[in-house]
């Protein structure tokens, strides 16, 4: 299980066990193996190493190379984040989410200064002209399932496959609570009114900052009005006559999965 504290940051050293990304790729070896020795790879002076953490209590950094060190393959973070179990799920979306941090903020957003140096302690960059900090982005997301009677609400947007549903989600806006967002994202995205949304779970999603909300909710009123150029269809499914669903290593497939045992464990 992945240990993350408030000690001083290492700096990389031979003990400790690597995260490989080239660009968005994950660089694995046989086996789609992510967690590298020292002793496999060749560090070189343009490297970026973020400490993430330990392992096991072995020292774990993430670093990205500008090409690709030989012996090593390239893996998509969502396929491989796919094959984890959860403690394995957590630790490369940590990796992924600081090394997209620390690409992206090589200098500061009030003044542009450049910012090479990190915090020894917290992952932060302190401006070294205006002292603004910069912290790693975190996104929160809602992502709901619907129960109506015995069928909850799936739906597919454009970017997925053609015979895939899922649940509602998105973006929590500013100055919105958690429960406001869920109500506002399915009014705006399929028209319907809901009530009795509570809180499930989380799951980070690092696509690339994303923190997954997860919640229950019931239908309260109004017919299923698919918004233009985000949902291409919606409909109203049997727990018992379910459509092809998100992986259950995903917050969505593992929503589905917990809404329908539980709607099935009251009936009987």
């Amino acid at each position: 299980m992945l240990e993350i504290g408030t000690q001083a940051h290492p700096r990389p050293h031979q003990d400790a066990l690597y995260i490989l990304l080239h660009r968005n790729q994950v660089l694995t070896e046989e086996g789609k193996q992510f967690l590298i020795p020292f002793t496999h790879f060749q560090p070189n002076a343009n490297m970026s190493a973020v400490y993430c953490g330990k392992w096991h209590g072995q020292d774990i950094f993430v670093c990205r190379f500008e090409s690709i060190p030989k012996g090593f393959s390239e893996s998509g973070l969502r396929e491989l984040l796919f094959l984890q179990d959860q403690d394995h799920y957590i630790l490369l979306s940590r990796a992924h989410q600081l090394a997209t941090w620390d690409r992206d903020h090589q200098f500061c957003g009030r003044c542009g200064t450049s910012m090479t140096e990190k915090h020894q302690a917290e992952h932060t960059k302190i401006c070294p002209s205006c002292q603004l900090r910069h912290y790693p982005r975190i996104s929160p997301c809602i992502i709901v399932s619907i129960r109506k009677d015995d069928h909850i609400l799936l739906a597919r947007g454009p970017q997925a496959p053609k015979d895939r549903y899922s649940n509602i989600a998105g973006f929590v806006e500013a100055g919105e609570t958690l429960e406001q967002a869920v109500a506002r994202e399915v009014r705006e995205e399929v028209g319907l009114e809901i009530t009795n949304i509570r809180y499930v779970d989380s799951q980070p999603w690092s696509f690339p900052h994303q923190l997954m909300v997860g919640f229950f909710a019931d239908y309260k009123n109004g017919d299923i009005v698919p918004a233009l150029g985000e949902i291409e269809d919606a409909n109203w499914y049997s727990i018992d006559a379910l459509p092809n669903i998100p992986n259950n290593a995903t917050i969505s497939g593992q929503l589905i999965h917990a809404h329908v045992a539980h709607i099935k464990a009251q009936r009987s």
